[in-house]
């Protein structure tokens, strides 16, 4: 792992020279260098590649984070922010800021993602943070946004392909305001999981076993699920729906690193923020000038990977 961000400023440089526009790495070698760069060129490297590239890695890190927090939450390897419901809520709030004025889109998505918590408390509070209860919440808010996001389209009319190709996911529409957001969300998002690690070590045991240790649940869980929701509204209100990455990460960091989370959580961060800077660069160049939206990619990647786990499981998400 100690090469590991060497790896990550590689593969960023090579991102940065591709893409759209007459902009190449000897572009690049003359911005970095100091000499001579057109008003064009400058405007392609710095205000559309760059934010896009920093907003990748930065949201691969927070939907990797989130799932890591997910699955100790719910001792369950098939855990992601999904179930939660915050990434279909998110989704229609910024689908319905985009049909009410597109500056709408990030304020609404962040809030419809938030406002989630308040029905996953309800059955928390209820049922002492039992996982089922929080599961079957989180599909009940899953079904009703989703529908409701439907509807939306249906009644998007000349915005349809708009609002369909940022559902796919994606960070062409990224700008340095939707960087300077998701900067500060991951940084504190991922410190606060990472003070956490000792308690999210214990809730693998069970919650029994880790209140009987001395955690207290009704604290940790509740601040790790604020996180866990923040994070990946956040993701979603800035870059749309991109699926499997809090899935599959985790394991992925967990095979090479093992499972305490002290060590996972910054693996997975690292290894998020790489695979969303390279399904980006896939997306930009593998049918240029088409471009694919990522999250398509990462559910094409994520597919296989979700029934791996099924059979590695014997099918029952243990």
């Amino acid at each position: 792992m100690r090469y590991w961000p060497w790896a990550i400023l590689l593969l960023f440089l090579l991102s940065w020279g591709q893409g759209a526009g007459d902009c190449s790495y000897p572009e690049i070698w003359q911005l970095l260098s100091g000499g001579e760069l057109s008003p064009g060129s400058r405007t392609i490297l710095l205000q559309i590649r760059l934010p896009r590239l920093l907003a990748a890695f930065l949201a691969g890190a927070m939907l990797a984070a989130a799932g890591c927090a997910t699955q100790n939450l719910f001792r369950n390897d098939l855990g992601s922010p999904h179930v939660l419901g915050v990434v279909n809520a998110a989704a229609l709030g910024a689908v319905c800021g985009l049909l009410l004025g597109g500056w709408m889109m990030t304020p609404l998505g962040i809030t419809f993602g938030l406002l989630t918590l308040l029905l996953l408390f309800t059955p928390g509070k209820i049922r002492g943070w039992d996982g089922a209860a929080l599961v079957l919440a989180g599909i009940a808010i899953n079904a009703f946004t989703s529908a409701l996001t439907s509807a939306a389209l249906f009644l998007a009319d000349e915005r349809l392909n708009a609002l369909v190709f940022w559902l796919l996911g994606g960070f062409w529409r990224i700008s340095w305001q939707d960087v300077l957001l998701l900067a500060p969300t991951a940084a504190i998002g991922c410190a606060v999981l990472l003070a956490l690690a000792p308690e999210m070590d214990m809730l693998l045991l069970g919650d029994r076993a880790a209140s009987l240790a001395g955690v207290p649940l009704q604290r940790v869980k509740p601040i790790a699920l604020l996180v866990v929701a923040t994070l990946t509204a956040v993701v979603v209100s800035c870059c749309g729906v991109i699926g499997f990455v809090g899935l599959a990460v985790p394991h992925i960091a967990r095979m090479l690193l093992g499972a305490s989370f002290r060590r996972l959580l910054p693996g997975a961060i690292m290894l998020g923020g790489t695979l969303l800077l390279l399904a980006d660069l896939l997306a930009r160049t593998a049918a240029a000038p088409l471009e694919i939206p990522v999250g398509i990619l990462t559910a094409l990647a994520g597919g296989p990977f979700f029934f791996y786990l099924l059979l590695r499981r014997g099918g029952t998400g243990k």
